[in-house]
């Protein structure tokens, strides 16, 4: 007999600026990330968007506005670092409507790289590696 799986749910944001996108590193891992991250419990039965600005205004600043697709580009798998959780990735494109950056405490790093000559195995690894690079080979 087969046990069902729990699964974590994350919400993952390919950020854009015109050409530009927005990576970041975690503090704790030192890998690369998207804004985004993992859905609360009790927003499961709510519209998911919800959970996806929650997260972005934890990570970015609460004065900075963006514009969601809520259409996801793809689902990808991921291993949350604390905990090694297994994670679905959720990934959507946003796109930067105005506002400043304000980097919690989350991450130590970003950079708004260009998608054209953008390397990103010099920044991300494993499974947010392959998710960068399946979003590059689709939208660069």
């Amino acid at each position: 007999m087969s046990n069902h799986g729990f699964f974590q749910i994350t919400q993952k944001l390919f950020l854009r600026d015109g050409e530009k996108l927005l990576v970041l590193r975690d503090r704790k891992s030192g890998h690369g990330d998207l804004p985004g991250g993992r859905m609360n419990e009790d927003e499961f039965f709510s519209d998911w968007s919800e959970s996806i600005f929650r997260e972005v205004s934890e990570e970015l600043g609460e004065q900075i506005k963006i514009d969601v697709n809520p259409e996801p580009i793809f689902i990808h798998k991921h291993r949350v670092n604390e905990g090694n959780f297994p994670c679905v990735i959720i990934a959507y494109t946003a796109s930067l409507v105005n506002g400043n950056i304000q980097l919690s405490d989350e991450h130590d790093f970003m950079d708004w790289v260009n998608i054209k000559d953008f390397d990103p195995s010099k920044l991300f690894s494993e499974y947010m590696l392959e998710a960068v690079q399946l979003y590059l080979k689709k939208h660069a």
